[in-house]
């Protein structure tokens, strides 16, 4: 298995080298580039219902593209996305529909999103080969051909009323190379298949902790490899014993039958188990290298609300370093991560095409789009993309911010989403300034933050921000204190927030204390009303009746007084 492993990872190196070399040429004529795709995607799909309507024949130029077509929202495809789900083709795209990624439903109702094989086949070339042609162009000295732990799953939602597949963006990817999976991954296919509820990070770990020459940990997002290495430190005495006996512990959940095919992969290791347990005894400062010696960096989405959980996994991994890989959505990639611990994308000018909207004209009635060669730097739009599986002109609802010029081509740094705004009297608070006045508060206080949301309460006058937050080792604490330092830093992060709080239209912010767990039921309720497993993350402005009702109830409310002590 390590030698068939070593050699097909090599030959897929050497092909990346040659995907990365072609995309560095890509990026010094980028709008060339971009304009193409565009005009190849209008011919392709101008005999569709779509193209028929906004005259896609008489469409020469990306100028002749932008007078046709209206930009667009989801809203706008529902009706068509319902009719290719029951089985009518050439609606939007003139492709077969392979697969309807189905978005994650974290920060949004969930949408259907169709996949075609040129839609997938795009994607799956920067994020399979681009990113290992840049990671090993960064960690040549590290590399081993090593196999990875990969948390992305790849288990299907079911099937549209015509037949067609539903998943997650991530697990369509991932069953397109399923028969790789045992040369590149730790886990065993059977378990990224799997379904429903089941001690999954045990498991994941379990078959990890036996490859001793593990090269990477790898995750859509950050927190889900935090979750990982907390599931560590919290079971690594039962790991061991099953690596030991060579037995799948009975008090992890599991099904009896997954429990029956993975067995056959166990065998009594107690020269691994007692290499393990030495290091384990040490302590978990910087524990990922020194039970995987050869582990060479971390990958996962880290930037923008996210940055918050990778100081907690530095805990872990020390020094390592985190590759986010690819900046994307269900409906296309966005951008490449062209280094290390960078968390910023340049723009891949044959994935989508591309217009930006600047944040100055987000709520006009004439809105104009800039092309990629037309950003400046240091400034903020709302991306918008056209792509080769049926959406036009479609407003992303993403946020970001131009850091810089790769050749030709822009480097965009991710910020929010547009609808994780909160917002009760047209202060608009983003994200980005939710999270920098909730991380300085609860530094302020010396405690360790674990998670929060807010929700713009309306049911009092004036409306007011609620903020529900989990905090770990709460010796003392004054919550009117606490408040008040919130209430300070959100003024600074949002100077229009202040201007409506000195004249009482927005009431005094309100900080709930959750039990511990909190934010994983809420991860949990998530997944049961249909969030992918591979995405979910913690929505950072709540408006879901659902999740407001479960937090509401995890709060310590009048155990508050008596469960902290005034500072």
């Amino acid at each position: 298995m390590r030698m068939i492993s070593k050699a097909m990872l090599y030959s897929f190196l050497k092909v990346a080298k040659i995907y990365k070399k072609s995309f560095e040429k890509d990026l010094e004529y980028a709008t060339q580039k971009n304009e193409q795709l565009l005009m190849e995607i209008i011919a392709k799909n101008s005999g569709t219902e779509y193209g028929k309507k906004y005259a896609f024949q008489s469409i020469d130029s990306p100028k002749t593209f932008k007078n046709m077509v209206p930009l667009t929202q989801y809203e706008d495809y529902k009706d068509y996305i319902e009719r290719m789900a029951k089985g009518e083709d050439n609606i939007l795209t003139s492709e077969k529909v392979e697969y309807f990624g189905v978005s994650s439903g974290t920060t949004g109702s969930q949408k259907l999103i169709p996949v075609t094989k040129s839609s997938r086949k795009s994607i799956s070339g920067y994020m399979g080969l681009l990113t290992q042609g840049v990671l090993y162009e960064n960690l040549s000295k590290k590399w081993t051909y090593g196999r990875g732990l990969n948390l992305i799953g790849m288990c299907g939602s079911g099937k549209t009323e015509g037949g067609i597949p539903t998943c997650s963006g991530t697990a369509g990817g991932m069953k397109s190379m399923e028969k790789m999976i045992p040369y590149i991954w730790t886990t065993p296919v059977e378990i990224l298949k799997q379904d429903g509820k089941f001690d999954v990070n045990y498991l994941h770990l379990l078959f990890a902790l036996m490859d001793r020459d593990l090269m990477y940990l790898s995750a859509a997002f950050i927190p889900s490899i935090l979750d990982l290495l907390r599931c560590l430190e919290d079971k690594w005495s039962e790991l061991i014993k099953d690596i030991r006996e060579g037995e799948i512990s009975h008090e992890i959940l599991v099904t009896e039958d997954l429990r029956n095919k993975l067995q056959k992969r166990m065998k009594p290791n107690p020269e691994r188990a007692e290499e393990l347990e030495r290091e384990f005894s040490v302590g978990m400062e910087g524990i990922v290298t020194r039970i995987w010696p050869k582990c060479a960096f971390i990958w996962g989405v880290s930037g923008a609300g996210f940055k918050m959980y990778l100081e907690k996994v530095k805990k872990y991994t020390s020094d390592l370093p985190v590759y986010c890989g690819t900046y994307g959505a269900t409906e296309g990639l966005i951008g490449v991560e062209m280094g290390l611990n960078k968390a910023t994308y340049v723009a891949a000018p044959k994935s989508v095409y591309y217009e930006f909207i600047h944040e100055d004209e987000w709520d006009g009635k004439n809105i104009s789009t800039y092309n990629i060669e037309e950003l400046i730097i240091g400034e903020k739009y709302e991306v918008v993309i056209t792509n080769s599986a049926g959406f036009y002109r479609y407003r992303l609802g993403d946020v970001v911010k131009v850091v810089g010029y790769c050749g030709k081509t822009p480097e965009l740094e991710f910020l929010y989403r547009k609808n994780q705004l909160i917002s009760i009297n047209a202060e608009k608070t983003s994200e980005q300034a939710v999270q920098q006045a909730v991380t300085e508060t609860f530094k302020h206080l010396k405690l360790e933050l674990v998670d929060y949301t807010v929700m713009a309460d309306i049911d009092t006058s004036p409306g007011r921000y609620v903020f529900f937050a989990e905090v770990n080792n709460i010796k003392a604490l004054d919550k009117n204190e606490a408040e008040r330092i919130l209430e300070t830093k959100l003024c600074v992060a949002n100077p229009r927030y202040e201007q409506f709080r000195k004249v009482m239209k927005i009431g005094h912010v309100s900080l709930e204390l959750v039990k511990p767990g909190t934010f994983n039921s809420l991860k949990t309720l998530l997944v049961s009303k249909g969030a992918s497993r591979n995405q979910v993350k913690i929505p950072r402005v709540v408006k879901r009746a659902d999740l407001v009702e479960l937090l509401k109830s995890k709060t310590y409310s009048t155990e508050v007084k008596e469960y902290i002590q005034i500072l």
